[in-house]
């Protein structure tokens, strides 16, 4: 009961004094505000993997073994040129196929909480962390931002 108070309060901001964290929990995680593309996305998940990736502009996205170009497909605002390559992982997309391509990179787990598997290559890659880079997760998903430019950071949320 506690820690699902913990996590109600960081969901809200309350204690995060990171930049990067606070607005990635508040504008992305935790968005509410319908968007554009919102009538052709079905489902929680996909819309949140949506809201990341239109917040990070990854390079490419990975998914069950294929990638996927998106470096001309996804409005870009602003100048940023560390676009990383983004990964969905659930059991669907097929833990076997799934190889990093970068050391920087931003990974979206769906279903953590219904495959032991999956589970623990979350926790595998979380605790690769050294130094840099910031997990965001709960009981069900989990999302890693592996910047260079990131403190090393956990966030156990709602989202």
């Amino acid at each position: 009961m506690f820690n699902w108070i913990k996590r109600q309060r960081s969901s809200r901001g309350f204690g995060i004094h990171s930049p990067f964290a606070y607005d990635f929990v508040i504008n992305v995680l935790r968005e509410r505000c319908l968007y554009y593309a919102y009538s052709n996305i079905e489902g929680h998940d996909n819309r949140l993997i949506y809201r990341i990736a239109l917040h990070l502009h990854p390079s490419e996205v990975c998914c069950g073994g294929m990638i996927y170009d998106f470096k001309n497909d996804i409005p870009v605002c602003d100048s940023r040129t560390d676009r990383f390559p983004f990964y969905i992982i659930s059991k669907s997309a097929g833990l076997s196929s799934f190889t990093l391509i970068s050391p920087q990179y931003v990974a979206v787990f769906i279903g953590i909480d219904n495959d032991k598997e999956l589970k623990d290559r979350f926790e595998d890659m979380k605790n690769d962390l050294h130094g840099y880079g910031m997990a965001f997760y709960n009981p069900h998903r989990a999302v890693i931002v592996a910047d260079k430019n990131l403190p090393r950071q956990d966030f156990r949320i709602n989202f």
